[in-house]
């Protein structure tokens, strides 16, 4: 046997080894840090409020430290989004706008219309049909692509990278603000715990109802305003779930309409 016969590489080590699976972008590690970092300042803000008993202000914080903690530098961004996706219909990615926009034409000419035993129908058609198209990066996309080669692979791959970026900003949007959600009423919790324990650390033969009554109150209002802030980003989190299913439905019926103009050769002209 041959000493200098290598051995056959093991499968667990070559998959550790292989940087490309297991490094971290720069990017990300500092948007982690950043993260971590925004999570330990604003929280020790919080703890101030807190013992000073300001516990709107301490809850307040605390939901911002959160929303640090999952985003990092992207916090300022994600309050933007929400801002403009709750007082706004348009969608946030302006490729994802020239889907909405160029699905408009495509119902009127192809004439789809829901049919409550077979779903969307379309047509008919006219002989050698053409659409006129309003001038947009999709439809001058769509125009080069059924000029050159009539196929519905190249027009609905072409057609996903509209959508996939507008998706993937609502999807993980929603998912930040749903884990500042769903995080706060256990912090508010933990507030109640504490006050509590203070409270029986301080019972006593001569501590009166009177003087409970109101630590106990406090107490509670962590409770109260852990519920109030979940309940806030719980809705604006659905206001992106809302907006994703409708972009989520403009590309399928995009894709329905995108078919049929490939079976039946229809000729595009975009509109200066």
């Amino acid at each position: 046997m041959d000493k200098k016969a290598k051995k056959p590489p093991s499968l667990f080590f070559t998959t550790v080894s292989r940087t490309t699976s297991l490094a971290v972008s720069r990017a990300a590690a500092g948007a982690g840090v950043l993260g971590l970092l925004g999570f330990a300042g604003l929280s020790a803000v919080a703890t101030v409020f807190f013992v000073t008993e300001n516990y709107f202000l301490a809850m307040l914080v605390l939901s911002f430290a959160l929303l640090v903690y999952v985003t990092g530098a992207e916090v300022l961004k994600l309050l933007w989004s929400s801002v403009t996706i709750f007082f706004s219909s348009k969608h946030l990615i302006p490729r994802a706008a020239c889907l909405q926009e160029t699905l408009v034409p495509l119902r009127r000419f192809l004439q789809i219309r829901r049919d409550s035993s077979e779903g969307e129908t379309f047509g008919p058609l006219e002989p050698d049909p053409t659409i006129k198209l309003s001038d947009n990066p999709l439809s001058r996309d769509l125009l080069t692509i059924l000029s050159k080669k009539n196929d519905y692979d190249y027009v609905e791959y072409m057609a996903h990278a509209y959508y996939v970026e507008c998706h993937e900003l609502y999807d993980y949007s929603s998912a930040h603000l749903e884990f500042v959600a769903s995080a706060m009423p256990l912090f508010g919790l933990i507030g109640t715990i504490v006050g509590l324990i203070g409270m029986f650390d301080t019972l006593g033969a001569d501590v009166t109802v009177e003087y409970l009554s109101p630590q106990l109150a406090l107490a509670l209002k962590t409770t109260l305003y852990g519920a109030v802030f979940a309940s806030i980003y719980k809705i604006i989190a659905s206001r992106f779930d809302q907006r994703l299913k409708a972009i989520e439905y403009d590309f399928e019926a995009f894709c329905r309409a995108l078919q049929v103009l490939v079976d039946a050769k229809v000729k595009i002209e975009v509109q200066s």
